[in-house]
């Protein structure tokens, strides 16, 4: 029934554009001018014979500038249903068409491009949105297209190209987007064990001196190199470019500062960061994690014990737990079960664009496809009770 709504405003055009011209033929104003198709058209669909209706429809629509919305809106009916061959069909028909103006014939190919991207046939789609941007004022859509049809097949340099020309057709600033590309670049290199790394990760800030991803890249290639001290600079220097993710980096800092023999650095610096900053969570509980190394577990209890007072968070409590010794047989093993679900079932990572959750990190959101908008999330004590109904 949903699909007879949608075809009855154009079961309706129709109408009225046949009506006009028999009426301009004729100067006649009465309905039996009508063609006689029409009629059986709105038949079809009224026996919700959809498909039939379609068919009379397109033959009784004649292609001229007054009718070419019409064949778009069929057309991207028929895409949406997942019928792309009858889209093709239609925007091929029109393409053919030597009324059309130039923005039409552009529109039509942009369409023709997304039903060949729609039906997988890439290649196709990239020559066609190639063919539009050779002309001499392209439409900015066709530079998008080629984007994501680039992101689509993780053609890294080609996605590079087209950002770069659509930032200066556009005038729009899609520098931290290019910046993750050329991270997806480095990433193939660092697999390669290729050397080019670290430049390909210079473009990057270049195009996004803040990159996070870019600097934890480039932490990971200086690891590997054993240039530690230099990588310890690196990760420190993600709490100026975004401090929401340094927990991103914590990680990487302990093997640093194992590697140089220094937790008493790392001790320092914890403390620093959460003067400055003392609701990150992620920091609070690597603290305790190296005042255990150094001083052992029972400090370690003792410092989170008191933090959880003014800082309370489940993965803190959790934490807590681990560190504590059993001293009532039934409640204690129950609270630990209970934050353990928490942590192991809540969403560490949150986009801020569209809502999407999930438990690893994505640099492009894997639901409203935004490069950048994913960022750490922590479970405090106020998430405790829609978590525990999730875990029953």
């Amino acid at each position: 029934m949903e699909l007879l709504f949608l075809l009855l405003p154009i079961a309706a055009l129709s109408g009225w554009l046949l009506a006009r011209k028999q009426y301009n033929k004729t100067n006649l104003s009465h309905s039996s001018a009508l063609n006689p198709d029409y009629f059986k058209g709105l038949n079809f669909l009224l026996n919700e014979q959809p498909d039939k209706a379609i068919d009379i429809f397109i033959k009784l629509l004649e292609v001229n500038s007054e009718t070419v919305e019409t064949h778009l809106a069929l057309a991207n009916l028929f895409r949406r249903r997942g019928e792309t061959d009858r889209a093709i069909r239609i925007h091929q028909n029109l393409i053919a068409r030597p009324t059309l103006t130039p923005v039409q014939r552009d529109t039509t190919l942009i369409e023709l491009g997304l039903d060949y991207m729609n039906a997988g046939v890439l290649d196709r789609a990239e020559h066609l949105f190639l063919e539009i941007l050779n002309k001499t004022s392209p439409p900015t859509e066709a530079y998008q297209q080629l984007l994501r049809l680039y992101q689509q097949e993780k053609k890294w340099p080609q996605a590079i190209d087209m950002a770069i020309k659509f930032q200066s057709h556009a005038k729009e600033d899609i520098g931290p987007t290019i910046a993750q590309f050329y991270c997806e670049l480095a990433e193939q290199q660092m697999l390669s064990e290729s050397n080019s790394t670290l430049p390909i990760l210079k473009k990057a800030h270049y195009y996004d001196a803040n990159c996070v991803r870019a600097s934890l890249l480039k932490a990971d290639c200086l690891i590997r190199a054993e240039k530690v001290d230099k990588a310890i600079k690196v990760l420190q220097n993600i709490e100026k470019q975004n401090v929401n993710y340094i927990s991103e980096a914590l990680q990487r800092l302990l093997s640093c500062y194992q590697n140089t023999h220094n937790l008493s650095g790392f001790h320092e610096w914890l403390h620093a960061l959460l003067s400055r900053h003392p609701t990150i969570t992620s920091a609070r509980i690597m603290l305790a994690q190296v005042i255990q190394m150094q001083h052992g577990s029972q400090a370690a209890h003792d410092y989170l014990y008191q933090q959880l007072q003014s800082h309370p968070s489940v993965e803190g409590l959790h934490t807590l737990m681990s560190l504590d010794k059993p001293s009532d047989q039934t409640l204690v093993p129950l609270i630990k079960g209970i934050t353990h679900t928490m942590v192991r079932r809540g969403h560490r990572y949150s986009c801020q664009n569209c809502g999407f959750s999930g438990k690893t990190m994505h640099w492009q959101c894997p639901s409203c496809k935004r490069w950048n908008s994913v960022k750490p999330t922590e479970i405090h004590l106020s998430s405790l009770e829609s978590l525990l109904e999730l875990s029953q």
